[in-house]
């Protein structure tokens, strides 16, 4: 009985349309029929998507991987300078894993041996690894060393990478901070995968005081 009401309505509703729609379309009704049609493709679109992303989502037939135990982590740091928020990542990357490689992309040569030097005062057991970059881009070499050292391990896994984040006390003091972790973390994220896997990236914030 009500599937019957709700045709009915909806045929009523069809005809009503399509006699205001003839008899005003010069008058702006026109707008009315132009509409209806792209908002309900639209509709359709998001109805669809809702569908494929419960699908994807679903947790029927699940990989192996997902099931078994996973390998202990990798985990790759990018460093830009040692500070106290650098401080704190490198400390939490150590809380989840003992395998740590620090990334530092150098834009002049030189640069990165006078971090090095630094570095091994604070974490002589963690290694730095120092990329050259002529062209002054940070993300394409960070993302090929991962690339690489996935194929090199090819341990059922991507490295886990650990980025340290500033946050200021103010809005618009986010706008002067992060953006090269803003770069690398959109880059991982929609990065496609070469291997096969997933890769997680963490934020580590530190919180600015005013």
């Amino acid at each position: 009985m009500k599937s019957i009401v709700n045709g009915v309505g909806a045929f009523a509703t069809a005809t009503t349309l399509f006699v205001v729609g003839a008899n005003k379309f010069l008058d702006g009704a026109w707008i009315t029929v132009l509409l209806i049609p792209i908002l309900l493709i639209g509709f359709l679109k998001v109805h669809r998507y809702y569908q494929d992303l419960a699908h994807q989502l679903s947790q029927q037939k699940l990989p192996q991987l997902l099931v078994r135990p996973s390998p202990a982590l990798r985990v790759v740091v990018p460093v830009s300078r040692i500070n106290r928020a650098m401080i704190e990542a490198v400390a939490f990357a150590r809380s989840v894993s003992k395998d740590i490689t620090a990334v530092y992309v150098e834009f002049e040569q030189g640069a990165g041996q006078a971090l090095s030097k630094e570095w091994k005062l604070y974490w002589p057991d963690v290694p730095l690894v120092v990329l050259y970059s002529p062209y002054r881009s940070i993300v394409g070499p960070f993302l090929d060393f991962l690339d690489e050292s996935d194929r090199k391990y090819n341990d059922g896994q991507s490295a886990v990478v650990i980025l340290r984040e500033v946050v200021p006390a103010h809005w618009w003091q986010g706008l002067l901070h992060n953006h090269t972790a803003r770069l690398i973390r959109d880059a991982l994220l929609y990065h496609r995968r070469h291997s096969g896997y997933e890769r997680v990236v963490i934020d580590v914030p530190h919180h600015l005081q005013r």
